[in-house]
């Protein structure tokens, strides 16, 4: 192996010094390998390493943004945070390497258990937010912003460990630059209102897609799941969402209610900070059980899972409609769903309050204009039939 001095002469399966052995998978913006760093006396490592796609490699503002956030998120050193090994630039391709997580993603978890009609306990979700509550935390007081979490960034070892990965990439394709191309938009269904709206993010933002992914974990479905991008981002905007009891009648209020905060569509009603959803959750311990539980799930799909798409600390993967830590989003369809969802803002109440998971009978699931707009379809249909009929 060609040593790191050498690195520009290296062979295509080499980065630096670490020995590509494995591809893992490709998203929108980089592919992953597993990587291999032998030493002397033996000295064997195994990791993930993250490449960027040919597409941004001789792009220079994307690779500078690419380096400064991985340098960045190099600092981050926490049990729940997939930790950032080393980075690096080879001949224009920047990389990074990550701890190897010998596990699964959470949205690998969730499509098995909804395959088998079932979803995560109670108990499985307090763990789960406890755990990535407390990675946010640390995230946020290093002033990281993670900008895309979703069950396709959250990674569940065999031993039922809760780790958070792909931190501060989102932040160098979120420059106008790249959105304006329609590069990327982030994920839809977990993406914060505020930024749909006016391209706002912070803390809080973050914070509604963890409780848009617990939501998911508990109910086996997201709380905003339109038809269309554009529809689900009209129901964010206007938090309308089936009530999580009625969908999980398992989950305890006082947990219920905290993830219904959560993905409250202004970001004034959510928690402050991860902090201040810690110390929410500290009311609701989950059971001793729960990582055994998890960890028994990681398990069975590790060992079930095909060797190329297993999961890693950092895998992108074309699974679904999950294509990637990063998925394009049409910047016209964006800007149609905010101007159309501002006009039915007023009009909507927003339901989703701590301490009040119980709702009532305002609040089913069922949009208030669906039965105008069932009448209309049936009169066009009338009129149509109407006008043939004549004709």
């Amino acid at each position: 192996m060609a040593p790191a001095s050498h690195a520009s002469t290296a062979p295509e399966d080499h980065l630096g010094e670490y020995a590509l052995v494995e591809r893992l998978g490709q998203g929108g913006m980089a592919e992953t390998f597993v990587g291999r760093r032998a030493g002397p006396g033996g000295f064997d490592q195994r990791v993930c390493v993250k490449r960027v796609l040919p597409l941004f490699r001789d792009d220079e503002e994307f690779v500078r943004l690419f380096l400064d956030e991985a340098r960045l998120t190099a600092g981050l050193a926490h049990v729940n945070v997939v930790q950032v090994v080393d980075f690096g630039e080879t001949e224009h391709c920047p990389y990074l390497v990550l701890e190897l997580v010998r596990g699964v993603d959470l949205r690998r978890v969730l499509r098995t258990a909804a395959t088998a009609g079932e979803t995560l306990t109670s108990g499985v979700v307090a763990y789960l937010a406890h755990e990535l509550a407390a990675a946010l935390d640390h995230a946020h007081s290093e002033s990281v912003i993670h900008r895309d979490i979703s069950p396709s960034n959250v990674l569940v070892s065999v031993a039922g460990e809760v780790k958070l990965t792909d931190f501060g990439i989102a932040k160098a394709l979120a420059q106008p630059k790249y959105t304006q191309t329609g590069v990327v938009k982030g994920k839809v269904p977990y993406m914060a209102p505020e930024y749909g709206r006016e391209g706002r993010f912070d803390r809080r933002s973050d914070l509604y897609a963890l409780g848009v992914t617990l939501f998911e974990a508990a109910a086996g479905r997201r709380p905003y799941q339109g038809a269309s991008e554009v529809e689900t981002l009209q129901q964010a905007l206007a938090g309308e969402h089936p009530p999580l009891r009625e969908l999980a009648p398992g989950v305890g209020p006082e947990l219920a209610g905290i993830i219904e905060r959560l993905i409250d569509p202004d970001p004034d009603r959510r928690p402050a900070d991860a902090r201040e959803l810690l110390a929410a959750l500290e009311e609701i311990p989950p059971p001793p059980t729960a990582r055994r539980i998890l960890a028994k799930r990681v398990v069975l799909e590790e060992r079930n899972a095909p060797s190329p798409s297993r999961a890693d600390g950092g895998t992108l993967r074309l699974e679904g409609t999950e294509r990637g830590a990063l998925e394009a989003i049409p910047e016209s369809a964006a800007s149609d769903a905010v101007t159309r969802t501002r006009a039915l803002e007023p009009a909507t109440a927003t339901r989703t309050q701590l301490g009040a998971p119980e709702l009532g009978p305002e609040t089913s699931g069922t949009p208030r204009w669906a039965l105008p707009a069932a009448i209309a379809v049936l009169a066009l249909v009338g009129g149509l039939l109407a006008w043939l009929v004549a004709s």
